[in-house]
């Protein structure tokens, strides 16, 4: 009751009518209420829900191979850091619910099954700034191999690597991460050459006027992480472009509602 509530406010107001719809993004593929968070099961998941991206983080092992997982603690392993296994001692953990860490070709694989899903690569921070250049030629090496330049979206907290990101390829979309109150305005990054900023609620919800501003200077925006209604609500008559979720199969389905509320007003 609350829920149609709000949605039929929102119609008679006239808000939704005139508020963009953001993109709904994966969070890690799904968490919670699906297969586990980086797994070939969870993109799945993601696609079959109807997302418009998918996030998933990459790691660079011992062995200097690139493996989809977000750590670095791996479970079931007394606390070991995934950035000092090798990739055949990473592979042959088993995770929750019996998925193991998928390599970055097995990801590009199933990805490619749906091209109009975009895949956002968030790079983890290394050990060491050297470290961090190898993930970053790697992982870009194994996009131009695959194909996947079209598909593929880069993002990262680490600025080193959204340097390193444009020096490889200049043309390649990077989305900068940050979180807390204090996060970058849009102006900082027009001014670094980032195509999107990624904040969590903290950052946006405390600094409305950072999204203007992005808008104004053309900067994306993704708000993180966008688990009920109320906050994706927010997010739609704030004109954020993307809400990342840990529930597409929650939220897809709502912003098409909301969508279709607008549609059928006009």
């Amino acid at each position: 009751m609350k829920r149609i509530l709000i949605i039929t406010l929102f119609v008679i107001s006239g808000t939704v009518f005139s508020a963009a719809q953001p993109k709904v993004v994966g969070h890690r593929g799904c968490r919670f209420e699906g297969p586990y968070e980086n797994t070939l099961a969870s993109l799945q998941f993601a696609q079959k829900a109807g997302v418009d991206a998918v996030e998933y983080d990459v790691h660079i092992t011992a062995d200097d191979k690139v493996i989809v997982f977000h750590g670095p603690v791996v479970p079931g392993t007394d606390g070991k850091d995934v950035r000092n296994m090798t990739m055949s001692e990473a592979r042959s953990v088993i995770l929750p619910g019996g998925h193991r860490m998928p390599t970055l070709d097995e990801w590009f694989a199933q990805a490619r099954k749906t091209p109009g899903i975009k895949i956002i690569m968030e790079l983890k921070a290394q050990l060491s700034k050297e470290r961090e250049t190898l993930l970053v030629e790697k992982s870009m090496d194994m996009v131009k191999k695959a194909g996947m330049e079209g598909q593929v979206e880069y993002t990262t907290f680490s600025e080193w690597m959204c340097q390193e990101i444009h020096r490889v390829d200049p043309k390649a979309k990077v989305i900068f991460l940050s979180s807390g109150v204090f996060v970058p305005d849009a102006a900082y990054a027009k001014k670094m050459g980032y195509d999107g900023i990624s904040y969590d609620l903290n950052g946006f919800l405390n600094r409305p006027e950072i999204v203007r501003q992005a808008q104004e200077l053309g900067i994306e925006t993704t708000l993180w992480l966008v688990n009920d209604y109320e906050v994706a609500d927010w997010a739609i008559l704030h004109g954020i472009d993307c809400i990342s979720t840990d529930h597409p199969e929650k939220l897809v389905p709502y912003i098409k509602a909301v969508k279709g509320y607008r549609n059928n007003g006009k």
